[in-house]
């Protein structure tokens, strides 16, 4: 089996540290730095993290506590483990000051990166990216490799903050998000472990053990609360939407708006947001899906949204009110996700709410819903998967794109030509797809799937990988692109990668 390794320009800097602990810690040390500017005020969060020398210390508790990135960077090479997700203090529990205390989930501070733990090489770095593209949609930050798995970070742009007064519900909400993106990756490779700590130790990433790194990969804790309200309204409803739909004998249709839980919140004005909490975005997110979902137009719920924003104590701006009912609107969302109700309704309206007192108790008898080939509409989503299984079926390994007309290809998948356009957009945008289009007479598309080319450089021989991945650039135009940077580290000759050990047990 084909295994990537560690380019020669991989290298490790405070950079790293900092866009993964997102100012969680001092940049220097309170005490004996030899690094602080004179009249340097930090401004970064005192919080604590746990690292350990080797996985025999850390099997026995035996690290350090350590507060500052300066302190990190001290001790950097010496370093097999670290907890990459802040704490409120750290502590030693012996007067030697040896074994460390504190790193239990009630003592987190803030929520800096999903980390999902593979204990097996059947899948190399090449496949988990391909998974975390089908799977997940957003490409990993860091692939780490040791000698029996890899470990995957997940960075967050913008941290969820853990406060008293949300409640802690964040850790609820991140330990929701990482659950899911580990089913997800389980479902397409090997080794997944579902049952570790979310929060718990992980590799350090060392120059040594980088197999993949791109750190402009990173998305918001709010990207991922969508990312998963998405999956988990899909879910809920794929059955329903799919295969049978509910009907009431007394011929009533029961809607998300004439629920109890959508008049509490509708109605209530102290809701604020920031820190990575479950605020006034998700909420009016919330509240348009069931608009959306219920049938409203979008002009209405959005006149309805102005509303509840303006009775809010700390409304948002008027842009980013219209873009967030625009994406519940989208057709990407089924409707809004009982979980994430829950969850916000125990937040902001009472925490002792149950789901008896938020949603109306269905009973009634079920029928099947049309087939898709019944239907008069196809969803957004189904849409994308028409496409994206044409570009797989038709594409050949000689030639993994596909040139034709934005005509033909609309044709040959039964689709209207705007929702080509739309969808195309958006694949693009989520770096599922990549296409180019030239005018004039001789003039067509040229297309591709990711995955498709991905798969091709991991199959291709050491020799041909730069070779296509320079023809892939050329015919796509994708110089300085992301995407590029990572065709670029799948696709290089590499040298041959020192392994080391990666973690199996959590002391926290």
């Amino acid at each position: 089996m084909f295994s990537f390794c560690l380019r020669k320009d991989v290298t490790i800097d405070v950079e790293i540290y900092s866009a993964i602990l997102k100012n969680g810690l001092r940049t220097y040390k309170y005490r004996n730095s030899t690094m602080k500017p004179a009249g340097h005020i930090d401004s970064s969060r005192s919080g604590a993290i746990f690292a350990y020398r080797s996985k025999q210390l850390m099997n026995v508790g035996r690290g350090m506590v350590i507060t500052s990135e300066e302190a990190i960077l001290e001790n950097e090479k010496k370093l097999t483990h670290w907890t990459p997700n802040t704490y409120r203090f750290g502590t030693y529990a012996d007067d030697y000051r040896t074994v460390v205390k504190g790193h239990s989930e009630k003592n987190l501070s803030q929520i800096n990166t999903f980390v999902v733990d593979i204990d097996s090489k059947e899948n190399h770095q090449g496949e988990i990216i391909l998974a975390c593209l089908d799977q997940v949609g957003y490409m990993p930050t860091l692939i780490l490799e040791s000698d029996h798995g890899y470990q995957v970070y997940f960075v967050l742009k913008t941290p969820g903050y853990v406060t008293k007064k949300s409640n802690f519900k964040v850790i609820d909400v991140a330990k929701k998000i990482s659950k899911t993106i580990r089913l997800q990756l389980a479902e397409k490779l090997s080794g997944v472990d579902l049952g570790c700590n979310h929060f718990g130790i992980a590799r350090f990433p060392q120059e040594n053990n980088i197999v993949f790194k791109e750190m402009n990969y990173q998305y918001s804790f709010a990207d991922w609360i969508q990312w998963s309200m998405k999956l988990e309204s899909d879910q809920k409803t794929k059955e329903d939407r799919e295969r049978k739909l509910i009907v009431f004998p007394e011929k009533k249709e029961i809607r998300q708006v004439d629920e109890p839980w959508f008049d509490m919140l509708l109605h209530k004005a102290n809701i604020v947001g920031g820190e990575g909490r479950l605020g006034r975005n998700n909420v009016i997110f919330t509240l348009s899906l069931a608009y959306y979902s219920s049938g409203y137009a979008l002009d209405t719920c959005e006149y309805n949204m102005f509303t509840f924003n303006e009775r809010l104590q700390e409304p948002l701006s008027e842009a980013e009110l219209v873009k967030i009912v625009r994406s519940a609107y989208s057709g990407n969302y089924q409707a809004a996700s009982r979980e994430f109700i829950i969850e916000l309704c125990q937040q902001w309206v009472s925490p002792t709410l149950k789901n008896n007192d938020l949603f109306i108790q269905r009973r009634g008898w079920w029928k099947f819903k049309k087939p898709r080939d019944q239907r008069k509409y196809s969803h957004k989503n189904e849409w994308k998967e028409d496409l994206l299984a044409y570009l797989s079926e038709k594409s050949l390994a000689s030639e993994p794109y596909l040139n034709l007309s934005k005509k033909e290809l609309a044709s040959q998948l039964t689709m209207p030509k705007r929702t080509l356009d739309k969808i195309l957009n958006e694949l693009r945008e989520e770096n599922k797809v990549f296409y180019k289009v030239t005018r004039g007479r001789n003039g067509g598309m040229i297309i591709a799937s990711v995955k498709t080319l991905f798969a091709r450089v991991i199959q291709l021989s050491k020799e041909k990988r730069l070779d296509y991945s320079t023809r892939i650039t050329e015919v796509f135009g994708l110089n300085e692109s992301l995407v590029e940077e990572t065709f670029r580290q799948l696709s290089t000759p590499l040298n041959p990668l020192k392994e080391v050990n990666l973690f199996e047990v959590d002391t926290g």
